[in-house]
């Protein structure tokens, strides 16, 4: 086998597995608008529809691992190759928690089926939107090896960060005069938690895209030493 076949084999492996990671995020992202949409309409079928498709991210989660088992077995990449392979694993796995925090959303909507929160359900709304934006930008970063557009998905999560503190603190105003609907306040603010929590999984994806260019563990340990030099 020359040379040459062996590296062309390599780079379709490597594209299969870019490709993967891009629809493991293209599924996330559809799966979080879904959740958000059975949040605003109430709908109990699509949030349902929500909960059983995550699914689907977890059959292509194996086939990452299946995918950067085999690589790492046969390859025995090195340097910023491995790095590719081993954040290929940590990408996928962010990106599977960020499926099962919309399946959490989802699970959240039958305890709304009383109450008009427009306020509140509005906030988080937007915090799925950041969210959404966020992580079609960070897999694009990924596929394009874009270390720029990463770096500002990372400092874009502070967005979301001050939607939910601004949500938070709408919720408890609420809950201190309508102690009658607890348990749908209890459950936006788990939703908007997921949301929160989303975010941080998108920018562990961003650190993962700086870290296969650059070698750097985070963006925090890269700006220190900038600092200090």
């Amino acid at each position: 086998m020359s040379k040459d076949h062996i590296v062309r084999s390599y780079d379709q492996e490597l594209d299969l597995l870019i490709s993967k990671i891009s629809e493991m995020g293209k599924v996330a992202e559809e799966q979080l608008a879904k959740a958000i949409e059975a949040l605003i309409t109430k709908d109990s079928r699509l949030a349902v529809n929500v909960i059983y498709s995550d699914a689907q991210v977890n059959d292509l989660q194996n086939t990452v691992d299946g995918l950067t088992v085999r690589m790492l077995a046969m390859r025995q990449p090195m340097g910023s190759d491995l790095r590719h392979i081993i954040s290929a694993l940590k990408i996928a796995a962010d990106l599977e928690r960020i499926a099962d925090y919309a399946a959490n959303i989802a699970k959240n909507v039958m305890d709304l089926d009383h109450v008009s929160l427009e306020k509140p359900v509005g906030l988080i709304i937007r915090m799925a939107e950041l969210a959404s934006h966020m992580l079609k930008d960070v897999i694009d970063a990924y596929r394009k090896s874009d270390v720029r557009k990463a770096t500002a998905v990372w400092h874009r999560d502070e967005d979301i960060n001050q939607v939910y503190a601004d949500l938070i603190s709408h919720l408890r105003s609420y809950m201190k005069a309508d102690s009658d609907n607890i348990n749908a306040y209890t459950s936006l603010i788990f939703a908007a938690r997921c949301c929160e929590r989303i975010g941080d999984h998108i920018k562990n994806v961003a650190e993962s895209v700086y870290f296969i260019t650059h070698g750097e563990s985070s963006f925090e340990n890269s700006l220190q030493k900038k600092q200090l030099a």
